[in-house]
């Protein structure tokens, strides 16, 4: 098989579910959308969005901090398929963890975009 190496996690049920995740060490990040006051919320939470800022395309911010790409696209692609009037000021994120030492470690946030939201 052309990923045959990925195989070998494939012992149930202890699974590594390698094509979800990529080895520690490597970039660990979620795209979120965090308030005015600091609380962070799932992108769809919200049913409207109005973006200053690219999501997508090389004048995108963050490019590097996308997580597991497929999550990132799937998002980007709910925001900008729902664009529309806001009234709350939110700021979307992409917010990496680390995992190496067991516990979660929240390590930095990606400013993306500005935007408004619609509940």
């Amino acid at each position: 098989m052309r990923l045959g190496e990925h195989i070998a996690s494939l012992v149930y049920p202890l699974d590594t579910f390698s094509m979800y995740a990529t080895p520690p060490g490597e970039d660990r990040s979620h795209l979120l959308a965090l308030d005015h006051q600091g609380a962070v919320h799932r992108v769809t939470e919200f049913r409207s969005f109005d973006c200053r800022e690219p999501l997508t395309g090389s004048a995108a911010r963050c490019a590097d901090k996308r997580g597991i790409p497929y999550h990132y696209e799937d998002l980007a692609r709910y925001i900008e398929s729902h664009t529309g009037p806001g009234e709350l000021d939110v700021e979307l994120i992409t917010r990496t963890w680390d995992l190496r030492s067991g516990a979660p470690l929240q390590t930095s946030d990606c400013v993306i975009a500005h935007c408004k939201v619609a509940r």
